[in-house]
């Protein structure tokens, strides 16, 4: 016996946009798989390239976890200590410096963690650079956390909620290149640290899209339940 389905237009459109929705997620996130994949690959070869000079790195290849050595001028005065970082349990800051290039222009340099004094009013003595000419870091990039937050203090060291280059280099007046320079912990400038590469595996995205696509077969299973199923057993819409 043939089935007679009253289709419910309000319920159809729900069906349609929300499936469609969740078929885009799911197409999405097998995108973000496949790049996170290329990402780890990258990151490995990065990882085995020897320290290059960091104006001999064209421009496309200085990438997050990049070895290079940058040569000029650390700037002792102006320091910047990046609030609210914490280290085996302490809190305290990271030391950014100002480095003035070599070849032109500034970058900022991020030597590692200095414990907090005893309250906010006391500053902490920032170590002696040992070497201010040539140093040896990887290329960070971010989102840039808190680079909203307002820049509450002066003087120097200047304690500050972000290392933005541009947020920082309205503070110096003058143009940052866009990423920092995370110092090795072998450099005679590094100081504590426990910098880690938090990427997410190419594996939980593809678990995310399989949600979607579930969702999305879920929500079609529902509809044609209440469409025809319900349908076939007498019962109203």
């Amino acid at each position: 016996m043939a089935i007679r389905a009253q289709i419910n237009l309000r319920l159809l459109l729900f069906t349609v946009a929300f499936t469609a929705l969740f078929i885009t997620l799911g197409v999405w996130q097998l995108g973000r798989a496949v790049e996170k994949a290329e990402q780890i690959a990258q990151h490995a070869r990065l990882l085995n390239l020897p320290a290059e000079k960091l104006e001999e790195v064209p421009d496309k290849e200085r990438i997050d976890g990049r070895l290079v050595e940058v040569v000029g001028a650390i700037e002792i005065e102006q320091v910047f200590l990046l609030d609210n970082v914490v280290l085996d349990g302490r809190v305290g800051f990271e030391v950014v410096h100002p480095m003035r290039l070599e070849q032109g222009g500034t970058v900022l340099i991020n030597r590692g963690f200095v414990a907090a004094g005893a309250s906010r009013a006391v500053i902490p003595k920032v170590p002696a650079l040992e070497n201010r000419v040539s140093t040896l870091g990887r290329i960070y990039r971010s989102d840039w956390m808190n680079s909203d937050q307002p820049l509450a203090y002066d003087g120097w060291p200047r304690v500050v909620p972000t290392q933005d280059p541009g947020v920082l280099s309205g503070v110096l007046g003058q143009q940052l290149l866009p990423f920092v320079v995370r110092l090795e912990a072998s450099d005679p400038n590094g100081l504590p640290r426990n910098w880690v590469t938090s990427v997410m595996l190419p594996e939980k995205h593809q678990g995310y899209a399989v949600q979607w696509f579930a969702m999305a077969a879920v929500l079609v299973s529902m509809f044609l339940y209440f469409t025809f199923g319900r349908q076939s057993q007498g019962a109203p819409l």
